[in-house]
Order: structure tokens, then C-alpha cells, then sequence
């Protein structure tokens, strides 16, 4: 049965993990749920990711302004972090307020008990209307062994229905203002 419903297609099926961004700039910081970030080369001594974020963020204002960034892998049971960091803008409140974070050798917030972190220069990015895409350099990075990571389903099954409910209005809603950013691909040059 073919079906339109965003919530029905095969991106339904995945369980990816994830991931908080955190930036400063000009003594602000905050830190947000990703869209989604991927490891973007085969070459280990040259790591590279790609991170979507939602271009209406103030973490990516934080982002656009100081061309860094720390990817945070969340483990499995900070699973109260994704209403944390999904929920409301940083403009609101400082996110990180009551966390015992740490900081990179540039002063970015890495967030406690995390799986481990990737600080980030950005090289380039892609701006699609609704979300940034970000090619970034990793200068820096840190690996806990043995620490499970936190995953899209176990997460939604791990919180409360009070809060999956807030996540889903959350999402309806930036759905509904993302529609009128949104860009039309066009290729620039043949390739």
C-alpha cells in the first residue's frame, strides 16, 4: 500500500542516534537536538561530519557566528536530554544551566556522561530554508568505550506520554513554519 504520510515511510524504520550540538559565540552558548549528523569520510586521520540543524535555532546562530561546534553523542540513559534540548530555544533560557559541563581547548560546552564528543570547524554549508547542512572538520574529539548510545526508538519509549506529546506538538509546529522555508533543489552545474 503506497502511502503520502511522512510518519509511514521508510525514514519511519530507522533508529538512528542522537545527538546534541553545542556552540558559543560572543558569551552565549546553548545546544540543540540535531536534525541528524553522519560521519562524512572514509579517512580516520581526517574525520569530517555532516550535521542538519534547523536553520531557526539559536544554536545555529551560535554556529554561524563562531564557524565551530561540538558534536555530543548522547548515551542511553540521558534519554530526559532530548525534551531538554528539543523542546525549547536557547533564546528562552541558558540550556545548560545546572549541567556540570566541561569545555574544549575553544571554550565550546561539552555535555557530562555523553558516549563522547567531536569539536567541529565548519568548512562549508548548505542552506535548504528549513535546515543548515553543515561540512565540518573534526580538530578535536573524544571516545568513551563501552558506553551504549542513546537511539531514536529506545529514547520514545524510554519518556512519559505528557512528553511525547509536547515533542509531537513541537514538531508540528516547526513542521508547520519550516513549510514556508523550505528551498526547491536546483542543480548549479552539471556533474
Amino acid at each position: 500500500m503506497q502511502t503520502d504520510t511522512p510518519l509511514e515511510s521508510i525514514f519511519s524504520l530507522t533508529n538512528h542516534e542522537i545527538f546534541v550540538l553545542t556552540s558559543t559565540h560572543q558569551g552565549q552558548r546553548s545546544g540543540q537536538v540535531a536534525t541528524w549528523v553522519m560521519l562524512a569520510t572514509l579517512i580516520p586521520e581526517r574525520m569530517r561530519v555532516m550535521a542538519a540543524i534547523s536553520s531557526q535555532n539559536f544554536t545555529q546562530s551560535l554556529i554561524h557566528g563562531s564557524g565551530r561546534f561540538v558534536v555530543n553523542l548522547l548515551s542511553a540513559h540521558q534519554q530526559t536530554w532530548v525534551p531538554h534540548f528539543g523542546l525549547r530555544s536557547g533564546r528562552e533560557f541558558d540550556k545548560l544551566t545546572g549541567i556540570e559541563v566541561g569545555y574544549t581547548d575553544s571554550g565550546i560546552p561539552l555535555l557530562p556522561d555523553t558516549c563522547g564528543w567531536a569539536e567541529c570547524e565548519v568548512g562549508d554549508y548548505l542552506d535548504l530554508g528549513d535546515r543548515i547542512v553543515y561540512l565540518a572538520d573534526v580538530v578535536q574529539h573524544h571516545f568513551n568505550t563501552g558506553v551504549p548510545p542513546l537511539r531514536k526508538l529506545e529514547a520514545i519509549a524510554s519518556l512519559g506520554p505528557e512528553v511525547l506529546a509536547a515533542l509531537s506538538a513541537k514538531r508540528q509546529e516547526d513542521a508547520e513554519r519550516d513549510r514556508g522555508l523550505i528551498r526547491p533543489l536546483r542543480l548549479r552545474q552539471p556533474v
